[in-house]
């Protein structure tokens, strides 16, 4: 399921950004009809809403299953040696 999730956005976002470019391509375009280029302009922005709402419920439709996770078990505390005795002209205990 995760790469049916994978493919499904990969689409979508394939399709936004090279709507995105026509976009762009069109704002720049100074040889077109006005009134086509608006028209043209509002067909892509609405693809590219429609693009991003798609997007949206892929992510809430192919949330991935969470699995609860167990605790950890804790290591447990390694008790110390007991230091070794001070004998004179020293300044620890040796272990």
């Amino acid at each position: 399921m995760a790469n049916l999730k994978l493919d499904i956005i990969n689409k979508l976002n394939n399709d936004k950004f090279y709507a995105e470019l026509e976009l762009v391509r069109l704002a720049q375009e100074p040889n077109m009809n006005y009134k086509e280029k608006i028209e043209l302009m509002d067909g892509y922005l609405l693809e590219i809403a429609l693009t991003n709402g798609k997007l949206e419920l892929a992510e809430q439709y192919f949330k991935e299953p969470e699995v609860p996770q167990a605790a950890a078990p804790q290591p447990e505390p390694v008790a110390e040696k007991p230091a070794g005795k001070v004998h004179q002209g020293q300044s620890h205990g040796e272990a």
